[in-house]
């Protein structure tokens, strides 16, 4: 299915000698895990005066109690951590992965108040589906969807060697801004093409919608490309599940 994609979309990947982070390069960033369970660094004594106020604790702490911010379930920092009253400091995980840079927060540096201008790229992080030692990661039949284009959250990558998996997939959900100071360029970088694929699946990603009726009647298109290739891998996918089946099931 990977190579269906590439005959299709056109060669997915290029050299990139440079260290200048920008759309299409693949850098390597820390990418928070999404935690269901958190944890918070507190004194055992909250009493400055204490001798067990140098000493910690980590105490665990549900997720939902972020969004609900219910009075209680915080306490407010006990020594300067440059941390306002409404905050807490947690121990989060975070895994180097390979992302591809989609755009900078900042469109129009220019009209940005320098001082505050947050040097920072909209990235998309790559997830394993099958790892190098051919070992799945995720159910074959959500590969098989994944690499058919059935799901919009994600979008399925062509081998790469140096992303080190069989098959990869980027995840729209956990796209993210990140700043230029925690993003290592590679040597490698996708196509202008697969930077513009990106772009409409990550609208497509945000309405619902690859393009609009224009662009989907134009088949030179970017949006058009996509829908039509997605049809005929979703309909490859679904031909090869029929003659799976076997006989005298519907």
């Amino acid at each position: 299915m990977s190579n269906d994609l590439t005959d299709i979309l056109g060669p997915a990947y290029g050299n990139y000698p440079g260290n200048k982070v920008k759309p299409g390069v693949i850098c390597v960033a820390p990418i928070p895990y999404v935690m269901d369970r958190l944890y918070a660094i507190r004194p055992l004594n909250p009493n400055p005066q204490s001798p067990d106020h140098a000493r910690y604790q980590i105490i665990e702490q549900k997720p939902q109690a972020l969004a609900t911010g219910g009075q209680g379930k915080w306490r407010l920092p006990c020594k300067d951590l440059n941390l306002n009253t409404n905050e807490d400091l947690l121990i989060v995980k975070v895994k180097r992965r390979p992302v591809i840079v989609l755009s900078r927060t900042i469109v129009n540096e220019r009209q940005a108040d320098p001082k505050r201008i947050q040097d920072s790229f909209w990235c998309i992080p790559e997830y394993t589906m099958v790892d190098r030692f051919s070992h799945p990661q995720l159910d074959q039949g959500l590969i098989e969807d994944v690499e058919a284009l059935t799901c919009r959250s994600f979008f399925p990558l062509p081998y790469e060697p140096y992303l080190h998996d069989r098959q990869a997939m980027l995840r729209l959900d956990r796209m993210q801004p990140i700043q230029r100071h925690l993003l290592k360029p590679t040597e490698r970088r996708v196509t202008k093409e697969w930077v513009l694929y990106l772009h409409e699946w990550a609208r497509f990603y945000i309405t619902g919608e690859i393009g609009d009726e224009d662009s989907q009647k134009n088949p030179g298109s970017i949006a058009s490309t996509l829908a039509a290739t997605r049809d005929a891998l979703m309909e490859k996918v679904a031909k090869n599940r029929a003659k799976q089946k076997p006989e005298g099931q519907d």
